[in-house]
């Protein structure tokens, strides 16, 4: 009897390797290079069994031709179920192919695969765990279990592993990609487009390399490259969803919303379900004064994904713009609740109670966003707009200069603070604040004007 493995390189291209009865964790080491290069994280070559080998390889006894046989079919029964999406049954066909022994690091991988794909981090971790302790010389065990140190936000422990896949097989694609991730998310940035660059150089068809060293470009404001890489990420994998969204919000960011629009689209069309792109969509909508089709967006958005507290805040900012306040307060408190770290949410909110005229409520709130982050201007500039309606113009005055010490440059706020006092009867307090805002805006017609009701006002009241 023979046993046949297709294979695929890194290019793409299939092959048929013939195989003599050899021990299945043999064949199953092999196949798995299939199922590795399915997914970003997920690859490695495998080391052949042979004389130089000294744990992991050979049984003293070969196992009988039918017990190979039936470990085979519920191992291509799990690649079939995991390729499907049926990982309930990827994991018992596994399990299954488990018990039946020998047993194989290269089970325990695909196992663990399934498991993360369920979510059950922690039991595809005790899988990943046994694959390396069996077989401590296969990248593809490390790369795995990085991946899962990774969405557990364990970089230190990820990055080691990538580090140690790649001492195993400096060739490996994958482990440099998972690097990347890693320390993209770290904010190191150069270090992770360092790492892509390498993944693309031994990948050149490596699509979720290019869309990484796209997120990494975009990160540091380089919106050219980031789109120019996206592009390329979807030429090579059309189907792609993710660089569809990413090259969407780069255009978004560059004020092409027609461009981001059409990107969004395009990511609904590979995944009607997409919440990222109707949120996304939506929110350009919103933008775009195009409310109603925001809305739609939106509300289809958390439908899909209920606990989406992104949607639920820009939906509050929707309703916000069509002067549905009570629906905006209560958007914006749903998206708290799912994230109580969401910045904006409160930020939001606090608006919306300061234009409903609960002003004590809105201070509570920019208290909370300035808690969270003790550099947020836009908290500050609604605080102090918010004291300054109960009378504590000193209070007020504190939470302005935080503001202009924050954003020295921004005319917008100059010229809002300004109002701001000038409305409340401050005229004084309000000129150098209207004056700075001539000064860094130029004598655009809102900011001249203003300079010129303010100086008018004080010289009537001499």
């Amino acid at each position: 009897m023979k046993n046949t493995v297709r294979l695929r390189s890194h290019s793409g291209v299939f092959a048929n390797i013939t195989l003599g009865l050899l021990p299945a964790f043999v064949v199953l080491a092999l196949a798995s290079t299939v199922q590795g290069r399915e997914a970003p994280d997920i690859g490695g070559a495998s080391r052949p069994c042979g004389a130089e080998a000294s744990v992991g390889c050979g049984y003293p006894q070969q196992p009988p031709e039918r017990t190979l046989r039936e470990q085979v079919e519920y191992w291509e029964g799990g690649k079939a179920s995991l390729e499907q999406g049926r990982y309930e049954e990827a994991a018992e066909a596994f399990t299954a192919a488990i018990e039946i022994g020998p047993k194989a690091g290269v089970l325990f991988i695909a196992r663990g695969n399934a498991y993360r794909k369920l979510g059950k981090l922690d039991l595809a971790l005790v899988d990943y765990d046994e694959a390396i302790r069996m077989e401590p010389y296969i990248a593809s065990g490390y790369i795995n279990r990085g991946s899962v140190y990774r969405e557990l936000n364990k970089p230190d422990l990820a990055i080691a592993d990538y580090d140690e896949a790649i001492r195993l097989d400096p060739g490996s694609a994958f482990s440099y990609n998972g690097r990347g991730n890693v320390r993209r998310e770290l904010g190191q940035y150069e270090d992770a487009i360092t790492d892509y660059s390498e993944a693309i150089r031994l990948d050149p068809e490596y699509a979720f390399a290019f869309n990484g060293r796209g997120n990494a470009y975009q990160e540091q404001g380089d919106l050219d490259r980031a789109i120019a890489d996206y592009t390329k990420a979807i030429d090579l994998r059309p189907n792609y969803e993710l660089p569809y969204l990413n090259r969407g919000n780069a255009h978004r960011e560059l004020g092409q919303q027609e461009k981001a629009i059409s990107d969004y689209e395009a990511a609904l069309s590979i995944n009607p379900n997409s919440a990222s792109a109707l949120n996304n969509r939506g929110n350009v909508y919103r933008e775009l004064g195009k409310l109603t089709l925001a809305l739609e967006d939106l509300s289809r958005a958390i439908e899909i994904s209920p606990t989406f507290a992104f949607a639920f805040n820009n939906r509050g900012r929707a309703h916000r713009e069509l002067g549905k306040l009570q629906l905006a307060i209560n958007d914006y408190t749903q998206a708290i609740k799912l994230d109580p770290s969401y910045i904006a949410a409160y930020n939001n909110r606090g608006n919306a109670y300061l234009q409903d005229g609960q002003v004590i409520l809105a201070i509570a709130d920019y208290d909370q966003a300035i808690g969270l982050d003790p550099e947020f201007d836009g908290a500050f500039m609604g605080r102090g707009m918010a004291k300054l309606q109960l009378g504590g113009l000193q209070l007020a005055r504190s939470d302005f200069e935080q503001v202009t010490m924050l954003q020295p440059s921004n005319a917008s706020y100059h010229r809002r603070i300004a109002e701001s006092l000038f409305s409340g009867g401050h005229a004084a307090e309000a000129l150098p604040y209207a004056r700075k805002a001539v000064e860094l805006g130029g004598a655009g017609q809102s900011n001249a004007r203003l300079l010129s009701e303010i100086l008018a006002s004080m010289e009537g009241a001499d």
